[in-house]
């Protein structure tokens, strides 16, 4: 089985989960059989240096590697859906090494990904809709 993980810079297993998915600059795909690694690539991200569409880009190429699970720090909306239309398990795990999350992953430490308030998967920033201008609090006049 092919699993993909969102890597924060040259990938390999000694490389750290990247806490976002669609720009992270490389993906590293790990083979595994049974309980344990049998060989890891790294492959570049096409939606790393994308005008527009990242998410989307990313989801493709996680499909079309053969990846049945991915794992990073958070998933957006339209890689989800990507992903999930491919049939690939996503999952969310904190800035650890590579390896240490197929680990996690293998032993059942990881936990599945879940939808955000703000509409994307894993472990979210903040980020709402007032983007920290104070949008979601209006004064009233009396």
């Amino acid at each position: 089985m092919k699993i993909c993980i969102a890597s924060n810079s040259n990938g390999g297993l000694e490389d750290t989960v990247s806490m976002q998915f669609g720009r992270c600059p490389t993906f590293t795909v790990v083979e595994v059989e049974g309980n344990s690694i049998k060989d890891a690539y790294v492959i570049p991200n096409p939606g790393a240096s994308a005008a527009s569409g990242a998410g989307m880009q990313a989801g493709q190429a996680v499909v079309n590697e053969g990846c049945k699970v991915l794992i990073a720090g958070a998933i957006g909306p339209n890689s989800a859906q990507v992903l999930t239309l491919g049939g690939v398990e996503m999952r969310t795990s904190p800035e650890i090494k590579v390896k240490e999350a197929v680990e996690k992953y293998i032993k059942g430490e990881l936990p599945i990904a879940s939808v955000s308030e703000e509409g994307g998967i894993g472990g979210g920033m903040g980020r709402g809709m007032g983007q920290g201008r104070g949008h979601g609090w209006r004064r009233r006049k009396r």
